[in-house]
Formats: structure tokens, C-alpha cells, sequence
């Protein structure tokens, strides 16, 4: 047990000296730090890394990870008897290619819903039947046809992970906040758009950062602040606007 603890404390100082590393770099590729093929698990799986799953199967009636630091499942089956499996308990930067769910009466990528996850799909059938993504959806991105699903299963080189950093999450008036993204490299396209029309954005001469301004939101309360690739892969945060006697330290 002892041993245990031990090692646990030293995979989350690792994590962390790993995330403090990358985000000081304007570019870098998010590497995957663990790969699996042709396994069987049982139960909920607990990773603290961003991880590829090639060919494995998952049966479980519950979770299949407790948490995602991003998670490629490719040509993978899941096995369950619940009513709905959740791909994680939280996280996002998931993507299933090529999967197989059976069992199950529906699919959910995240037990716990942050309006700010981007998890993707592409090949995916539920009981026999094609799982498709709504319009509404925009946590989920239907990848079909897009650069990112060659990347996936192989058919090209490039980032499969894309994760944003934000100095604030809630701004008052006249206040801002910058966001960062991490994990492509140096030099590709990064777009950024609110889902709130009109709101001041200020794009990084690097492309890589924008800083969002709190000017006249008086009828706002939040907002999505996405930024998003040519070849599919997105990232989002989550900006509320409040006033400053209400504000959540």
C-alpha cells in the first residue's frame, strides 16, 4: 500500500512538472505518454496522461475512465449493460474512431457536462446502429471526412490533443481575461470565436492566445470562448460575467 501512495505522489508530481513544461512553449505537440494494444479491461480505468487505446476492449457498467486528460480509442469495443456508459467521468479531449459499443442503451462522453469539453467521434456504431452527432451538439465534433481522422488512425502525422489555459474565468466590467492554447505546432491556423455575438476579442500576434474584454455585458452572463483548427481539433473555455459583490473567489 505503501508503495502505492508512493508511487501515485510521484505520477502527479511528474504530471504536473510535465503541464508546468509544456505551457511555457508558444508550440508544442502534447505527446501521449501511454499506448495500449490489445488489451482487456475491466471496470473504470484511471490514467493521469493523455493515452492512445488500440484495439482493446472495455467492459464495464459504469465509467470507462475516471477522468480524461485526452484519449484516443481507436478500433476499440465497449461492453456494457447499463442503460448509459459514460466514456469518462469528467474530461474531455476524447476521441473515438472506428468503435464499437454494445450493450448499452446510449452513449455520453462525460458523466459530469462542461459546456467547454470538445470530444470527437468518427466510425462509432451503438448496438449495430451509426452514432451520429446532432447540430446542436458542440461538445461533440463529428470528425468524418476531416484531416484530424486521418491523424487518428494513422494516416498522417500531427497533433491529437489541443488544450486551452485561461488567467480568468470570471470577468466584471472592464476587466479581461487571456486565453492560451497548447499542443500544435509551431505555425498552424488557430481561429477564435465567442458564442456570444459581438464581444471584444483581441487575437495574439502569434495566433495562439486572444484576450477576451468585458466591455457592456450588463446583459450577459457567460460565454464560450472557442478556438478551433483547419483540420479539426478545438478547445474552449468558459467565461462568466458578475458583478464584483458577487464574485466567486
Amino acid at each position: 500500500m505503501a508503495i502505492s501512495k508512493l508511487l501515485k505522489r510521484w505520477c502527479m508530481l511528474f504530471a504536473a512538472m510535465w503541464l508546468s513544461a509544456t505551457s511555457v512553449v508558444q508550440a508544442q505537440v502534447l505527446p501521449i505518454l501511454n499506448s495500449f494494444s490489445n488489451r482487456t479491461f475491466n471496470g473504470t480505468v484511471d490514467v493521469s496522461w493523455p493515452v492512445l487505446f488500440d484495439g482493446c476492449t472495455f467492459v464495464t457498467d459504469s465509467v470507462v475512465l475516471s477522468h480524461s486528460y485526452g484519449a484516443v480509442f481507436r478500433n476499440c469495443r465497449f461492453e456494457s449493460n447499463t442503460g448509459v456508459l459514460y466514456v469518462a467521468d469528467s474530461g474531455d479531449g476524447m476521441i473515438l474512431a472506428d468503435c464499437e459499443v454494445t450493450g448499452c442503451d446510449g452513449l455520453i462522453m462525460s458523466r459530469i457536462f462542461n459546456p467547454a469539453y470538445r470530444n470527437y467521434i468518427t466510425g462509432v456504431t451503438v448496438n449495430s446502429e451509426e452514432c451520429s452527432v446532432l447540430d446542436e451538439q458542440e461538445t461533440i465534433i463529428d470528425i468524418d471526412g476531416l484531416e484530424l481522422a486521418e491523424r487518428v488512425l494513422g494516416k498522417s502525422d500531427g497533433p491529437l490533443f489541443m488544450v486551452m489555459s485561461s488567467d480568468c474565468k470570471e470577468l466584471d466590467e472592464g476587466e479581461l481575461a487571456h486565453l492560451r492554447v497548447r499542443g500544435l505546432e509551431k505555425g498552424m491556423f488557430v481561429g477564435w470565436r465567442s458564442s456570444v455575438p459581438g464581444l471584444r476579442l483581441a487575437v495574439d500576434d502569434d495566433g495562439l492566445g486572444c484576450r477576451v474584454y468585458a466591455d457592456n455585458v450588463e446583459t450577459i452572463n457567460e460565454t464560450i470562448i472557442s478556438a478551433y483548427t483547419e483540420y479539426g481539433l478545438e478547445a474552449a473555455s468558459l467565461i462568466r460575467f458578475v458583478s464584483e459583490n458577487i464574485r466567486i473567489r
